[in-house]
């Protein structure tokens, strides 16, 4: 049996314990919605975000203007560098830009194989 100061100590413990592997938790939870804000696909975001928010504007223009479900992440495909991103720029009417853009498209790919 245990006595009634072991009982307390076993039970702050389990407490301790508890609220350790909650924290942990809600950290990973907190870094993974941070991170889910960024591109997995764009190994270049972190440094670039400028750019990033430059070229992604693109995107939520061309979603917005059209109202298509899933258009934004089609245009984000392969990190920006596809078919429905350049129809976005064109359809934003964004032409002018579009030389800038595939330099910015560069940058955050670069490495990634897609080259």
């Amino acid at each position: 049996m245990m006595s009634r100061t072991e009982f307390r100590f076993a039970s702050q413990k389990t407490w301790l314990v508890t609220v350790v592997v909650l924290a942990v938790l809600w950290s990973i939870g907190v870094q993974r919605t941070a991170a889910g804000l960024i591109n997995d696909e764009c190994p270049n975001v972190i440094g670039n975000r400028d750019i990033y928010k430059k070229v992604d504007w693109i995107c939520e223009d061309c979603a917005n203007i059209f109202r298509t479900s899933g258009l934004a992440n089609l245009c984000r495909s392969n990190c920006f560098r596809n078919m429905d991103f350049l129809w976005c720029v064109y359809a934003s009417e964004r032409q002018a830009e579009k030389d800038e853009l595939t330099r910015y498209v560069s940058i955050l790919s670069a490495g990634n194989g897609s080259e």
